[in-house]
C-alpha cells in the first residue's frame, strides 16, 4: 500500500513537469525567478499543497537516509535528511551510479505538491562526499500520526512481533507503547532479521504517510536505511517454547510488573484448527483463541505448546502471531451444554460449546460460509472456514440445529463491548466450526403450519370461485360462437359464389393481357430485326461508298473532303456499335435465366484473357481474390464482367500503373457482395443515379470511347438475377462498383457492411 502511493506520487510528478506545454513552462520558470530559493528541507516540507505546486527553486544539501530503487525501476524512492528535518526527493531517472544511505548529496530542484505533503522534484542530485545520519525525533505512535512530523527522521521503541519477507523488502511489525507500526527496509544479504521477533528494539528511519486518493492520511509506516538502525536493547528468549508455561485464566491480569508486551507460553488441549489462521485451546476451565500464520496441522485432543504475544481480545485475552507445536495427545475437550442466553453472559468465550437453534437463513455476504440462527429470541451465528472448501447442506428455514463449536463472543463497540460500572458487557457472540459434522438436524420444519392451512383453504376457495366464473363465462361464449358461426356460414356461401365469379373474370382478364404480352413480344422481335436487318445494310453501303471514293478519288480530293469522308466512317462504325448494343440488350428481355452454381474464378480469368490485346503495351495489376461460388447463369455473368472489368481497363488508360481489383465482402448469414475496383479516372457521385441509364455518359468521346449501354446491359443482367448494383467513386481517385444476386429488399443490411468495409 505504501509502495503503491509513492507510485502515484512519482508518476503524476513527472507527468506534471514533463507534460506542460512550452508556453506554460515559461510562465512557471518566469514565476520560479521570483519565488525565494528554499535551502533546507523543513522549509520546503512546511509549504502548502498549492505553495507547493508553485515549483519553488530548491538547492538541498543532506543526507541520503533512504534509498529504494525497487519500487519503481524508472524512480527510485529517496528521502533526504538535514538538521532542519526531512523530505521525499522524486529523482527524473535512476542514477548512474546508486545513491547509498549515508551519502551527503546536493538536490537541485523545485517543490511540488506531492501525493500528502510537499516534495522535492529533483533535476539533480549530486553525491559530494559521505555524512553520518542526524540527530532523530523520538516519536510515539500518536505523534506520528499527526502528520506533523511527515518525512522526519525518527526513533521509535517497541517489541517486534513479526518479521515478514516482501519481494526484496523485509517488513517488521512493530509494537510501540501506543500502537502497532510497520517499518520496512531492503533485504540485505547475510543480515540476520528473524532474531529480532520478540526484541525490544530501538528503531531510526524516516516516517511516511499512507494515504488515499483523497490525500487524506490513512496512516503511517517507516523507512529504514539498514539492519544497523536496528538497536536490540532486550534480546529475546532463546529458546521461545522454554519459557515458564502461563495459565490462560492468569493473561492481561494486574500484577506490578506487566510483561505483557513480550510473548508468553500457553499449555493447551486442541479445540478447534483452521490452519493459517485460527488456533483455539482449553486449560482447565478456561477457553483461548489464537491468531496464527502456521499451517502445521493439529487434531482435536492434542496437547500444543503455544507461544504468542497476548492481545485484548473481543472479550477475553487473545494471542497474535502465534507459533505452536504439539505436545503429545489427550483425550477431546467435551463440549459443554449451553442455552443462547448462558452464551452471551461471556462465561463460555473461547471455550467449545453445544446448543441448539432454528435456521433463520445464510449469510451471502460473509467471506466464510454463514449460517444464521436464533434461540430464545436471540440471533447468532455459525461460521466454517473458507479455505476448507466446505459448505452448509441446502436447509429448509425453520430447520432445528444442534451446533458444537468454539465460543466467540462480539464487542458492542469496534473490539470491546460497551461498559458498565466498569464491567465488559458482550454484545452477540457466534459458533466457530470444525466441520460440518458439527452441525446435526433435530427436526425439521413441519409443511402444515397454520400459514399454510389458511393459504390453502384459501387458494382452494379462489379456484371454486374460478372454475364457476369460467363455466359462466364459456357457457356464454359457445352461445355467441354458434351464432357467429351459423352466420360465417351463410356469408360463406355468398362468397363462394362471389369468388367464382370473381375467378372467371380474372381469368378472362389475364388471358388477354398474355395475348397483348405476345404481340408485344412479337412486335419487339420484329422492331429487332428490323434494327439488325434495315439499319445495318444502309449502314455498310455508307461505310462502303466512303472507302470507295477514298480508294478511288482520294488523291484528287482536297484535304477537307478526305477529313470529312472519314469522319462519315468513323460515325458509322459507332452507329454499328450502338446498334450492336441495343441488340445485346433486346436479347436479354428474351433469353430466360439458365442458373446453376457457378465458380467465378474461372469466369473472371476467361474475361481477363479476352481483355488481354487491350493490356499490350500497358503496366496493368491484376488483383483477383478468391471469389464465392453463386447461383447465377455464367454467360449472363461472364458479360457482367467483361463490362466492368473493360471499363475499368479502358479508364485507367491515364494511369502510369493500372490497378483493377476484384474481391467480394462476406458475412456469415448474408449474401456475397462481389466489388471491382480501380484507379482510373472515376467520377462525381452526384451522377450516381444516371449511371446505369442508356446512353449516359461522364466524360467526352475524345476522353474515353463508349457507347454509353454497358452499364445499362450490366443493371439488366443484374436485375434479372433479382438482385442489385452500385456505385462508389471520387474523381480522379478511381471506382468501386459493387453487385449482390439475391432480392432487393434484403440488401440494405449488406450493402450497409459493403460501405462500412
Amino acid at each position: 500500500m505504501h509502495r503503491s502511493g509513492y507510485l502515484v506520487l512519482i508518476t503524476g510528478v513527472l507527468g506534471l513537469l514533463s507534460g506542460a506545454p512550452d508556453s506554460v513552462c515559461q510562465q512557471r520558470q518566469s514565476e520560479r525567478q521570483a519565488l525565494p530559493t528554499l535551502t533546507k528541507a523543513h522549509d520546503a516540507h512546511s509549504l502548502t499543497s498549492d505553495q507547493a505546486a508553485r515549483s519553488y527553486p530548491v538547492h538541498l544539501r543532506g543526507v541520503v537516509t533512504y534509498y529504494d530503487p525497487y519500487i519503481d525501476l524508472r524512480y527510485p524512492a529517496v528521502w533526504v535528511s538535514d538538521s532542519s528535518g526531512g523530505i521525499y526527493v522524486v529523482l527524473s531517472s535512476v542514477p548512474a551510479v546508486p545513491l547509498k544511505a549515508g551519502d551527503l548529496v546536493e538536490i537541485t530542484g523545485t517543490s511540488a505538491a506531492g501525493g500528502y505533503a510537499p516534495v522535492v522534484s529533483a533535476s539533480e542530485a549530486r553525491v559530494i562526499g559521505k555524512s553520518p545520519f542526524p540527530s532523530p525525533a523520538r516519536l510515539t505512535l500518536g505523534q506520528m500520526l499527526t502528520g506533523a512530523e511527515d518525512g522526519r527522521w525518527v526513533e521509535v521503541e517497541g517489541v517486534v512481533h513479526a518479521v515478514r519477507e516482501s519481494g526484496k523488502n523485509i517488513d517488521l511489525d512493530l509494537a510501540l507503547s501506543d500502537g502497532t507500526v510497520l517499518a520496512t527496509t531492503i533485504k540485505e544479504v547475510g543480515a540476520d532479521y528473524d532474531s529480532l521477533v520478540d526484541a525490544k528494539v530501538r528503531l531510526r528511519g524516516n516516517q511516511a504517510p499512507l494515504f488515499n486518493h483523497q490525500g487524506a492520511m490513512t496512516g503511517t509506516y517507516l523507512v529504514f536505511p539498514d539492519r544497523a538502525q536496528v538497536m536490540v536493547m532486550e534480546p529475546p528468549p532463546a529458546h521461545p517454547f522454554s519459557l515458564p508455561i502461563s495459565p490462560v485464566g492468569g493473561l492481561l491480569r494486574f500484577t506490578p510488573k506487566p510483561a505483557w508486551d513480550h510473548r508468553v507460553h500457553i499449555r493447551g488441549t486442541v479445540t478447534l484448527a483452521w490452519p493459517g489462521r485460527l488456533l483455539c485451546l482449553q486449560d482447565g476451565p478456561q477457553g483461548l483463541c489464537a491468531q496464527t500464520d502456521q499451517t502445521t496441522p493439529l487434531n482435536a485432543g492434542e496437547l500444543a505448546d503455544v507461544i504468542g504475544f497476548p492481545i485484548i481480545g473481543a472479550f477475553t485475552p487473545a494471542l497474535t502471531r502465534a507459533t505452536y507445536e504439539a505436545a503429545g495427545f489427550q483425550s477431546p475437550v467435551p463440549a459443554v451444554a449451553v442455552t443462547a442466553d448462558q452464551a452471551l453472559r461471556g462465561n463460555h468465550d473461547a471455550e467449545l460449546v453445544e446448543l441448539t437453534g432454528q435456521l433463520v437463513g445464510q449469510d451471502e455476504t460473509a467471506s466464510d460460509p454463514n449460517l444464521v440462527l436464533s434461540s430464545q429470541d436471540l440471533v447468532f451465528s455459525a461460521v466454517l472456514p473458507e479455505h476448507s472448501g466446505a459448505r452448509f447442506p441446502a436447509w429448509k428455514e425453520g430447520t432445528t440445529l444442534k451446533v458444537v463449536g468454539i465460543c466467540s463472543m462480539k464487542g458492542g463497540t469496534d473490539r470491546v463491548g460497551t461498559t458498565r460500572d466498569g464491567f465488559s458487557v458482550p454484545q452477540s457472540f457466534r459458533i466457530l466450526l470444525r466441520s460440518p459434522q458439527d452441525l446435526v438436524v433435530i427436526k425439521t420444519p413441519s409443511w402444515w403450519t397454520p400459514t399454510h392451512a389458511i393459504s390453502t383453504l384459501g387458494l382452494g376457495a379462489a379456484l371454486t370461485l374460478v372454475v364457476l366464473a369460467c363455466v359462466f363465462v364459456l357457457r356464454k361464449r359457445v352461445d355467441e360462437q354458434t351464432h357467429i358461426i351459423r352466420q360465417q356460414l351463410q356469408d360463406a356461401a355468398k362468397l363462394g359464389f362471389e369468388i367464382r365469379t370473381l375467378n372467371e373474370d380474372l381469368e378472362a382478364k389475364i388471358a388477354q393481357r398474355t395475348e397483348q404480352l405476345v404481340a408485344t413480344n412479337h412486335e419487339l422481335e420484329a422492331f429487332s430485326y428490323s434494327v439488325s436487318h434495315d439499319l445495318r445494310a444502309p449502314l455498310r453501303h455508307i461505310a462502303g461508298f466512303s472507302r470507295i471514293l477514298v480508294k478511288d478519288f482520294g488523291p484528287a480530293m482536297a484535304m477537307e473532303a478526305r477529313e470529312h469522308l472519314q469522319r462519315i466512317e468513323d460515325a458509322v462504325s459507332r452507329m454499328g456499335l450502338l446498334v450492336d448494343a441495343l441488340l445485346k440488350m433486346a436479347t436479354l428481355r428474351r433469353r430466360s435465366l439458365r442458373l446453376s452454381h457457378s465458380e467465378l474464378n474461372p469466369i473472371v480469368d476467361a474475361v481477363i484473357s479476352m481483355l488481354q490485346p487491350e493490356c499490350d503495351g500497358r503496366n496493368v495489376e491484376w488483383r483477383i481474390a478468391k471469389l464465392p461460388a453463386l447461383d447465377c447463369d455464367p454467360i449472363l455473368i461472364a458479360q457482367v464482367f467483361q463490362n466492368l472489368l473493360g471499363n475499368a481497363l479502358k479508364y485507367s488508360s491515364g494511369r502510369a500503373k493500372a490497378v483493377i481489383q476484384v474481391d467480394s465482402i462476406q458475412q456469415p448469414g448474408k449474401p456475397a457482395i462481389i466489388f471491382v475496383r480501380d484507379n482510373g479516372a472515376g467520377f462525381n457521385m452526384k451522377y450516381a443515379e444516371r449511371l446505369f441509364g442508356v446512353f449516359q455518359r461522364f466524360h467526352t468521346e475524345s476522353e474515353f470511347e463508349g457507347s454509353g449501354v454497358g452499364l445499362a446491359t450490366v443493371h439488366r443482367i443484374i436485375q434479372k438475377h433479382g438482385g442489385m448494383i452500385w456505385a462508389e467513386s471520387e474523381p480522379d481517385h478511381g471506382a468501386t462498383f459493387y453487385f449482390a444476386l439475391q432480392m432487393t429488399e434484403q440488401i440494405g443490411t449488406t450493402r450497409k457492411a459493403a460501405a462500412a468495409s
